[in-house]
């Protein structure tokens, strides 16, 4: 399967990182804290049988980000646009971590129906009384890993062995957090 990936400008301001592979039914990835490559695997799975579009949210992995973008609810807003200008109908949303509050946030605003199923994984920003979680922006990031996978030593990322390089780019990545 082939990747392509795409620049789209939706205004002076704001530019979209967008990779896409597989065609069909369209469904968005949205990408937690960890970044794009955090759901490349399931975006990969999707693109067996529809057209998987990951986008990289502005702040992460480089990407510019606008000082207008300055909410999850802007971020929303933002990508329902795409989708609209695009042409794009009965997306499936799929969003894990910050990623889910997005798409949750993205199914609240979609006054054009745009998407027609929402998948949520692990998505935070969401309160239920019923399952307080804590406050990842206030957590150091080695708390962080041990709130977000249920086991850490197996599954979160290990900044000692990452490149300098990718070790820069994740902490541009969670300074760009809450956006």
């Amino acid at each position: 399967m082939t990747n392509s990936t795409q620049t789209v400008k939706l205004n002076p301001d704001l530019e979209l990182r967008l990779t896409q592979a597989g065609t069909g039914r369209p469904a968005l990835v949205l990408h937690g804290g960890a970044g794009p490559a955090s759901v490349g695997g399931l975006a990969a799975h999707l693109a067996e049988s529809m057209q998987a579009i990951t986008p990289t949210h502005p702040g992460f992995d480089g990407t510019a980000r606008p000082s207008s973008l300055a909410s999850v609810a802007e971020l929303a807003q933002a990508y329902l646009q795409y989708l609209s200008d695009a042409g794009l109908r009965d997306v499936l949303v799929v969003g894990s971590s910050v990623g889910g509050w997005i798409g949750a946030e993205m199914a609240l605003q979609d006054s054009r129906r745009l998407i027609s199923g929402l998948i949520l994984l692990d998505a935070g920003g969401i309160a239920v009384d019923e399952a307080p979680s804590p406050n990842v922006f206030a957590l150091e990031p080695a708390r962080i890993f041990e709130a977000a996978f249920y086991d850490p030593a197996k599954f979160a990322p290990n900044p000692s062995s990452m490149t300098p390089e990718r070790n820069a780019l994740q902490r541009s990545n969670m300074a760009t957090l809450p956006c």
